[in-house]
Formats: structure tokens, C-alpha cells, sequence
């Protein structure tokens, strides 16, 4: 392996571990998933079986994982502008491809880690909040399903964070952003598609991971799979043009 990448990557992790806001994001993760997994559970114990754990692992959109670890990879690159330290960084590091792929892949995996927890805690506290009766209902389809699609939905929010962080440069304005683009500029935005043709909404971002994270994907809107596809494939080409403005603008 590069030298350089692997001192970038380890530069990278300290950075990413020292930030209290990096935990603080991951605890609320965990809290607010467990938290919810637990009073869907309580409130649901007299009919144990795959309809509660599915609600259990989600309760309902917006969920609270994704959003905060979106804000997460908005704060892990947008700091850098917020408070000058992306000169520095480029000291250590010149070669701005190799500190964007260490950046990124040390994020991807903390991100990954975060929601995998978080939606296991959920689980968990299912179990726990039905006296182990919920645990046999876990393995059974759709939830492994589910359980993949919440893991998938919280990198893929992340990964628009950072590309949001760094395509902007600002913190309050990429916040703004990445709060209303699923809550507000898609729905708008398949409203008009709809009427050009019917069903075209299911195939935007945030609809189709839907797919992946519903119990019961809708009929008219494509494959779990290719829902997968299309939303990570989106979020990847956010992330292909936060670093391509990255390596071409100036610090």
C-alpha cells in the first residue's frame, strides 16, 4: 500500500476520533434507535411476530439515523473550510486524491459501524422489551432485508454529507441542504415527474430506498436491488463530484 495513503488514512482516523462531535452523533444514533426500537416494542408486546419487528427496526421516515449521520459527513468535510484547517492538512498531505480516498474511507467505515449498531441496538431492545419472544422473529424475511437497507440508507446519507461539505464549503448552508432535499426538493420535484408519467416518483432517491428499508416494498416501484443501486449509485456520484471540485479548486 501508498506510504502516503496509509499515513493519510491513520492522520485521518486520530482526526475523525478526536472530534467529540464524531461520538456525540454516534451516541444519539444509538440512543434515539434503541430509544424507539424499545417504545414501539413496549407499546406492540401483545402481538409478537414479523409485523413488530419490522416496525421495530423502522418505526417510520424520516428515521433518525440517517439524518444524523448525514450531519455527521457534513461536519467531517465541511469543518476543514468552517475553521482553516484544509491548508494544514494539504501540508501533511499534498496529493488531494489520496487524502479524499483515506477521508472517505475512514468515514465510510465508522459510518457503516454507527448504523449497523444502531439498528441492531433497535433489535435488541425489541427482544428485550418482549422478553425474548421477538428474537425468533428476527431472522425471518423481510427483516435481514431491512436490517442491510438501514445500514445502506445511513452510509448513503452520510456520503451525500460529505459530498454536500464539500461541493458548498458551508456548514449552516449544506445542513439546510441536506435536510431539504428529501424533505422537501424531492417531493416537489415528484410531484412534477408524477405527472409526466404515473410512478415515476418511486424511482427518485429517497423514494427507492424506501424499498430497501419498508417492510412491504410498494409493487409499482423497482426491486429492492435496484433500488439499492440507484440510491447508492446517486450518492456515489455526489461523492465522484465533491472530490473532482476538490483536486480542481483552491483551498
Amino acid at each position: 500500500m501508498n506510504p502516503q495513503f496509509t499515513k493519510a488514512v491513520s492522520m485521518e482516523w486520530i482526526r475523525l476520533r478526536t472530534v467529540r462531535s464524531s461520538w456525540l452523533i454516534a451516541l444519539l444514533c444509538l440512543v434515539t434507535s434503541g430509544g424507539l426500537g424499545l417504545a414501539v416494542a413496549i407499546h406492540g408486546r401483545d402481538d409478537v411476530g414479523g409485523d413488530l419487528a419490522a416496525v421495530v427496526l423502522n418505526p417510520g421516515q424520516p428515521a433518525p439515523t440517517p439524518v444524523l449521520l448525514g450531519l455527521l459527513g457534513v461536519l467531517a468535510w465541511g469543518h476543514d473550510y468552517r475553521y482553516g484547517t484544509i491548508r494544514p492538512l494539504l501540508t501533511v498531505v499534498p496529493r488531494r486524491g489520496v487524502l479524499a480516498g483515506a477521508r472517505l474511507l475512514v468515514l465510510t467505515g465508522f459510518l457503516a459501524a454507527v448504523a449497523f449498531a444502531a439498528v441492531v441496538l433497535a433489535g435488541l431492545a425489541g427482544v428485550l422489551a418482549t422478553g425474548g419472544e421477538l428474537a425468533s422473529s428476527l431472522n425471518q424475511p423481510p427483516i435481514p432485508r431491512m436490517l442491510l437497507g438501514s445500514v445502506l440508507f445511513g452510509v448513503g446519507c452520510g456520503w451525500l454529507g460529505v459530498a454536500l461539505g464539500a461541493l458548498i464549503r458551508s456548514l449552516p448552508a449544506a445542513v439546510a441542504v441536506l435536510i431539504t432535499v428529501p424533505a422537501m426538493i424531492e417531493p416537489l420535484g415528484g410531484m412534477i415527474v408524477g405527472q409526466i408519467h404515473d410512478d415515476a416518483e418511486l424511482w427518485l432517491p429517497f423514494h427507492v430506498v424506501g424499498q430497501i428499508v419498508m417492510a412491504e416494498p410498494v409493487a409499482a416501484g423497482p426491486s429492492p436491488a435496484v433500488g439499492a443501486l440507484i440510491f447508492l449509485g446517486v450518492m456515489l456520484a455526489m461523492l465522484a463530484l465533491a472530490v473532482i471540485s476538490f483536486r480542481r479548486r483552491d483551498a
